[in-house]
């Protein structure tokens, strides 16, 4: 039986914070500044958010004599604890207050960061366009001002709004990259919420021994630093003991239960009473007391509860009369789901949500380009510098001729060998990402458009790293290099273009031809690989599009044809992987130029302005299934 997960954590743009006792003055008064009341709203606020809106208050009370980030803080701080108390017309006010202030604020990280936690208290209150609408100005924001670390709690919040969608593999991408970001910059400030979220879409896919491991490290997390309070801790012991439940650890679950049931909360929260509820029930339904578990869920009262929780009632509502055989009453139920769900998806943004999601892949791509320019810059810097050298060895050697001719021929090998070093993936000997660019600003270059850019990337990959290790997954990543030059053809430019990630390029190709292609190399990569510790089964997904795209000719189009061929990539992974999908573009499009169609290529799909050739059914962008691990709005 599948089972409801717990809310999700939105990041609410403050840090987390150790709960301490707040520095009062004489006789219990309030702190004597501004600044120090602000400071202990932000530590109330989840532990005791009625202390947290009197605090605020007090600050918001003093008028004109505020400075703009007081103001701001004091008005962030009251309605993200009016919206923990389910006060949702209070706490968008005080969001959409915050917006207009927020506006008037210098560009930088404390803009980003309150930009961040407006849209965090519209989330948390049910609002997801206009928070969509904030995460969107905070992205802005962040890459204008090179704000790398602001993004690790924007891809967060992206992941629950995909989350919420029942757009899991989308959500699981925006945690993992969450995750390798902070490993890159050093910064785990947000660790404990991208691993409690990670865990909860995890469960939403039934992949519950995967999301103990996240679950109980965010657990550990919470509970060393009060992050969140005890209403997050709550939360987070209802997500693990219901995964342990689900594995079969019955004894931790229960044990996790009960001291969940131990946590003072400041106020009641209908959604961890429903929680505790649903596993409840569902031990008595298994342990074959039907009618008890239907009168456990009989017993909550839906008024309090969100559309998402209210499906996740309903539907154990009707398992149960299912089970009972009140299949008369079980319909009646699901009806009512159907219904609840149209009203839900009618106010909902999928393709804002898609192309904000686009934009920031994008970027990330952009700054991978970045990178590779700077590294390039300095390999130049260091050839002019042996350039040098060589010139004063010209010098010496005409004094010296015969020793002047070894050292020149010395020094001529030594380049070709550093040129192919630069140029050459070290484990499988195929270009590399820069020698691939080099390529893909050449071909960019020509009109007729006739190249086909196939992105493979291999399934599940870091499973087998996990499962066999990392030295098979080096096996694995050569014999697949391998496959692909040996069968991609003889024109063919095969590239690695990083991790788990190859390019191939094929000149002179039409659209057939291209299919034919990416179905004959999805089939020579799902052969098993022989390594050293027996075969191992792997497989690949790939997505293709034609280089350039129709339109102006400029050594920076390649960018669109891979965008369009990742965007491919997207959809024949959610396909159910091993497949293939990809876009062959013949004319122009009014109104969506090259860059427009890699950058909004979602959009553009479910508009139809372009459609895409797969080897198999494509899932819909936006499904119509009930949202499963979503956090709750208020």
């Amino acid at each position: 039986m599948r089972r409801s997960t717990v809310a999700g954590l939105v990041l609410s743009g403050v840090l987390p914070v150790l709960q301490v006792a707040v520095a009062a003055g004489p006789d219990g008064a309030l702190p004597l500044t501004v600044d120090e009341r602000n400071a202990a709203c932000s530590q109330a606020e989840d532990a005791d958010p009625e202390r947290a809106i009197a605090l605020a208050q007090s600050v918001l009370d003093e008028g004109a004599v505020l400075g703009a980030m007081q103001r701001a803080d004091a008005l962030g701080c009251r309605g993200w604890a009016q919206a923990w108390l389910a006060r949702k017309d209070e706490a968008r006010r005080d969001a959409y207050a915050l917006r207009e202030l927020v506006q008037g604020l210098e560009r930088g990280a404390e803009r980003v960061r309150l930009t961040r936690r407006a849209g965090g208290i519209l989330h948390r209150s049910g609002d997801r366009v206009g928070a969509l609408d904030l995460y969107a100005r905070a992205v802005g924001d962040a890459e204008a001002q090179g704000l790398e670390s602001e993004r690790i709690p924007l891809l967060a919040n992206l992941g629950v709004l995909h989350s919420e969608f029942e757009e899991h593999a989308r959500a699981q991408v925006n945690y993992e990259q969450a995750l390798a970001l902070m490993e890159r910059l050093g910064d785990f400030r947000y660790e404990a919420p991208v691993r409690y979220n990670l865990g909860l879409n995890l469960t939403g896919q039934d992949r519950d021994a995967d999301a103990v491991p996240h679950l109980r490290r965010a657990l550990e997390l919470i509970r060393d630093t009060g992050m969140g309070g005890p209403m997050q801790e709550l939360g987070a012991s209802i997500a693990l003991a219901g995964a342990l439940q689900q594995t079969g650890q019955t004894v931790e679950a229960q044990a996790l239960l009960e001291r969940a049931r131990a946590i003072d909360m400041p106020a009641p929260d209908p959604s961890m009473e429903l929680q505790l509820r649903l596993i409840e029930a569902g031990q008595r339904a298994d342990a074959g007391d039907v009618a008890g578990a239907l009168a456990l869920i009989d017993a909550v009262e839906p008024g309090p509860l969100t559309e998402i929780q209210q499906w996740d009632w309903l539907k154990r509502r009707a398992d149960l009369l299912e089970r009972l055989g009140r299949h008369a009453d079980a319909n009646r139920v699901l009806h009512a789901i159907n219904t609840l769900r149209e009203t839900y998806l009618r106010h909902q943004n999928h393709e804002r949500l898609a192309a904000l999601d686009a934009h920031m892949r994008d970027r990330e791509q952009r700054l991978e380009v970045e990178r590779l320019q700077a590294a390039a810059d300095t390999q130049a810097r260091r050839l002019e510098v042996r350039d040098r050298l060589q010139g004063a060895t010209a010098v010496v050697a005409g004094l010296l001729l015969l020793f002047g001719g070894a050292v020149l021929l010395w020094q001529r090998r030594m380049n070709r060998r550093l040129f192919l070093a630069s140029h050459t993936d070290a484990l499988t000997g195929l270009s590399n990402r820069r020698a691939m660019t080099q390529r893909l600003r050449a071909l960019a270059l020509q009109p007729q458009g006739d190249t086909a850019l196939l992105l493979i990337d291999l399934d599940l990959f870091k499973r087998i790293n996990d499962e066999y290790g990392h030295d098979v997954g080096d096996q694995v990543l050569v014999a697949c290099a391998r496959r692909l030059q040996g069968d991609a053809g003889a024109d063919a430019i095969v590239s690695r273009w990083g991790g788990e990630e190859f390019i191939v390029l094929l000149p002179h190709c039409d659209a057939q031809r291209a299919r034919a292609a990416a179905d004959r190399l999805r089939t020579v990569l799902a052969q098993p690989v022989p390594t050293d510790k027996g075969p191992v089964q792997t497989g690949a997904s790939l997505g293709y599009a034609n280089l350039p795209l129709p339109g102006p000719c400029h050594p920076d189009a390649w960018h669109a044809s891979l965008q369009l061929a990742d965007s491919a990539l997207y959809l024949a992974k959610r396909a159910g992987r091993d497949a293939w999908a990809g876009y062959w573009i013949e004319h122009a499009i009014a109104d969506w130029p090259a860059e427009r169609l890699g950058r909004e290529a979602h959009l553009a799909r479910s508009l139809r302005v372009i459609e895409p050739q797969s080897s198999r059914p494509l899932r819909e962008a936006v499904t119509l299934v009930a949202p499963h691990g979503a956090p709750s709005p208020g």
